[in-house]
Formats: structure tokens, sequence, C-alpha cells
């Protein structure tokens, strides 16, 4: 029987701010263009140098059994904002933190966690809010690569890269980081097409992170419906078996025993296959997956097309070059299908959306359907003379391309210290009383935690700069490159990056802060 350690009141506290304070400090000595890395070494290979809340967070273990719930939980901070927006988790982690610290002696004050977490988690909505009202489109080329050489730790030539990988495949094009085989960056640009619907288990990752599969020379079949049953799949996954191919199931669903049997042939005998979620929804889906045939020259599979699973065979399956699948979703690679065909399924949906000019919904989705056929895939391939050199190139570019493609949400004029003057903005709606007084201190800190890391790790005073910030009454910045205040138009952050850190961190920290207690095991 494992044994258990019970920590009541301070006594669960304190491993638990242990552990949260030991990820918010590494992860804060790696942020901003000043930030340095940390070293961590593996048994029986080269240690490795990381940057960035969630390369940190995943290397950070402790065996104290108070202290790992800390850590977990920052690494679930960085994970959720990873997820969502590909960057901003160093600056989640230390505003979970200093929300943390904070809602532990607010509650000191006499009032209750029932009343103070949700007390805080309505005032980062408060802040979140006035995020959103400052936030505005970027001015062009020159925002957005301002934008990714920020983003890339102030790495002028990474950041090129990753602003010239996104223009060339445009507004709706995907740009996929890798790290390259030699001391040479390289660009290619392919035809292809993505869709957000994603893998219909993690099971089928393959990448050693477990956040993305990559299947070369697959074959794709396209399904309407949902598979439930193996027996109609035999055919295709013995065929590909001895031709040594991979395999994509893009269909209605996939459960049961087929999606059963797919997971253990590939962890068993490493079958090269994922199953995701078809795109659209009702009236949406066969159109969808029509535009996916004509790229790859698949046959939908579907009932009402006098077509069956039973009756598949290997003239009906699509050809691709590669297919990365993920959590988020899909990019098809160098599709098999025949050019005029995609070129006259394209002029087809030209027409529809003129014809829904006045439907805003169908004309919507015709011209994402047009966006996914038309636009093209980038594959920056990020080379270094070392493989550790390539590994931290590869994460800057990565970082790089997440905020540009977070800019489509609009940026924030200052960069982090846009979280100071939005700070500043929302106390107008702090609640009274106390509870009030309380919420304005824990945001007033928690706030000015990023900024105090950036311009700290530069050598400076991060508090005076952060406090000098808040209370300008603009929307400054402070450019630790210049090592100068600069007006906001000329340093910017992303604003959705800025909101999910805020509200991941806010929810996180208003949360731990109320622990009572702790139950862990004992090694």
């Amino acid at each position: 029987m494992t044994a258990r350690i019970v920590r009541l009141n301070g006594a669960a506290l304190g491993p638990l701010m242990h552990g949260v304070d030991l990820v918010a400090d590494l992860v804060s000595a790696t942020i901003g263009p000043a930030g340095r890395a940390v070293l961590t070494g593996r048994t029986h290979t080269a240690p490795i140098m990381l940057r960035g809340g969630y390369a940190v967070a995943q290397e950070v273990e402790l065996d104290e059994p108070g202290y790992r719930a800390g850590i977990s939980a920052m690494r679930d901070v960085a994970w959720r904002t990873s997820d969502k927006v590909g960057d901003g988790t160093s600056t989640a982690i230390l505003i979970a933190r200093a929300v943390m610290k904070g809602g532990i002696q607010a509650l000191r004050s006499g009032v209750s966690p029932a009343e103070l977490e949700p007390a805080l988690c309505a005032h980062g909505e408060a802040v979140a809010a006035e995020l959103r009202s400052l936030a505005r489109p970027p001015a062009g080329d020159g925002d957005l690569l301002g934008l990714a050489i920020r983003a890339a730790g102030g790495d002028i030539v990474v950041g090129t890269l990753a602003a010239e990988a996104h223009r060339k495949v445009g507004e709706s094009g995907v740009v996929i980081v890798q790290e390259g085989q030699g001391a040479e960056d390289h660009l290619d640009i392919q035809s292809g097409l993505h869709f957000d619907e994603g893998w219909l288990s993690p099971h089928f990752a393959t990448d050693p992170e477990g956040r993305g599969a990559e299947i070369e020379d697959a074959l794709i079949l396209l399904h309407h419906g949902r598979i439930e049953a193996l027996k109609p799949l035999l055919p295709v996954l013995e065929m590909m078996a001895k031709a040594g191919r991979g395999l994509m199931i893009c269909a209605g669903g996939v459960g049961g025993e087929a999606l059963a049997t797919l997971i253990l042939n590939k962890e068993r005998s490493g079958l090269k296959v994922a199953a995701v979620q078809a795109p659209g929804a009702g009236p949406w889906r066969m159109p969808m997956l029509e535009d996916i045939a004509a790229a790859t020259g698949a046959t939908v599979i579907a009932d009402e097309l006098g077509a069956s699973l039973d009756r598949l065979r290997p003239a009906m399956l699509g050809r691709t070059r590669s297919v990365r699948v993920s959590g988020k979703g899909v990019t098809i690679t160098g599709g098999a299908g025949d050019p005029e065909a995609v070129r006259v399924r394209c002029q087809s949906i030209r027409h529809d959306i003129e014809r829904a000019r006045y439907l805003s919904f169908d004309r919507e989705q015709h011209c994402r359907r047009l966006a996914r056929l038309s636009a093209g895939v980038a594959k920056l391939h990020v080379g270094g003379r070392t493989p550790l050199e390539i590994r931290q190139r590869a994460e800057r570019a990565t970082a790089a391309s997440a905020a540009i493609r977070a800019a489509s949400g609009g940026v924030l004029p200052g960069g982090s210290a846009a979280l100071l003057h939005a700070a500043q903005r929302a106390r107008a709606v702090l609640p009274p009383g106390l509870i009030g007084r309380l919420v304005d201190r824990v945001f007033q800190e928690a706030l000015q935690a990023p900024t105090e890391a950036i311009t700290a790790n530069a050598g400076l005073d991060g508090r005076a700069v952060a406090h000098r910030l808040a209370e300008d009454g603009t929307d400054h910045g402070f450019d630790v490159v210049r090592r100068s205040f600069v007006p906001g138009e000329e340093l910017f952050e992303a604003a959705d990056i800025l909101i999910t850190a805020l509200r991941t961190g806010v929810s996180a920290g208003a949360r731990l802060s109320g622990v009572g207690a702790s139950v862990a095991e004992c090694a």
C-alpha cells in the first residue's frame, strides 16, 4: 500500500509554493531578448540548453512529494498557454506565481477563498477586456517582422526567416518549422492545404514531445460517416503495411474496434497511421471533404454517393508527399490531385462566394474552403553548426511563427507593458471595499512580473522600470535592446498571446492560493 503525506494549512502551502517558485525562477531567467538559457543534463546524452516556459517546465522534476504538485501546476499552465497560442508560456507562469503569492497574502487579511478566488478571476477578465480594447491590427510586414524578431529572443536572422515564410504563403498558408540537417537554413514552399480539426487520439503522435505526427508518402482515406468496425479497413492496412506507406483516415469519427486496433498497431508494430476528424459539420462536411479529395486525388466514401467501405479499392485512396497531424489540425503537403481539377474547383468556389454575398455565414465558409485550396505550405528547415544550436534556433523560429499567427487577433502597443496599462484602466471596475483593495494589490504586483523579469535580465532595475511604466499614463514600453523607454508603436506584442497568458496565469494562481491541505504520495 502506497504511503501518503497529509499536510494542513501553511504546511501544505510551503512545499507547493516551493515547487512553483522553482519553475518560475528558472523561467524568469529565460524571458526577453536578454534572457539566458537553462542547461539541463540527461543520462547518457549531451546536455540541452532550454529557453521558454514550456520547454523548461517539462524538464523540472523533484522527488520531494510536496514540491511535485507546484511543479505540475506550472507545467499545466505552460501547456495550456502553448496549446492555445504557441507562445507566452513564460509570461503565464510568472503571472500565476505572482497571483498565487498575492492571493496567499490577501487571505491573511481575513477574506475567505470563496470571496477572493472569483474576485481575482473576474478582475482578470476585466483586464483582458481592456487589453482587447487596446489592440490594433498590425500595420503591415514591418510590424510582423518586428514582432517575429522579438518573439525569437532578438534573433534577427531567425525572426526574418519566420516572417519571410509567412509572407510567402499568405494569411491562409501554414508554416512548419523543422530542425535541419546542416548549417544552412532552407525555406521550401509547397502546394498544400490545412484544416483545423485534429487527431482523434494523441496516441498517434510520433515526435518525442507527443505534440504531432509526420507521415511521409501517405495514403488518404476520406469517409463522410463514422467508422467503428475494423473489417472494411483490413485490405487497406495490409496493402500499406506491405508497401511500407503511411495512412491518414479522415472521417466523421473513428471509434470502437477500429480506433483501438489502429492505435495498437501503431504502438506495437510501428504502423504509420493517424485518424483525424473530418472538417465541417452538417451540410458543410461533404463539400469540404470533396475539396480534400480534389487536392489528393481521393474519392469520398459516402453512402449517398453510392460508395461504402465494404467496396473500398486502392484507387479510391488519395496520395500526398507528406501529412502532419496534431491536436490542432492537419496539414497536407504535395497532394497528388490533378492541378486542373483543383483550379476548376477553386473557380467553382469563387462562384459560390458570389452567390452567397448576402449570406454572411455561407460566404465565410466558402471563403475558408477557397483559402485551404489556394494557400501554400512553407517548411522552414532551421540549420546550425551543432545539434544544440539547431534545436535552439528551431525553438526560436517556432516562437516567432506563433507570434505572427497570433497577430491576426491584433497587436498591443508597448509589448508586455500593455499588461500594466490595461491594469491601470481596469482599476475603475474593481469591487468596493476591502476585497477590491486586495485584488488591486495582487494585480499591481502580478502584472509587473513579466516586465520586471525582462528588464532585470538586461541588468537593469526591473521593479523601477515597471513602476514608471505603470504610472506613465501612456502606451509607452521599455526596449531592453536600446535600454530606453519608447512609444508604444515601436514595441508591441500579439494581443492573443498576452490575453491567453493573462487568463491562464490568473486562473491558476487564484485557485492555488486557496489550497488549505495537500495529500502527496511518499516514495
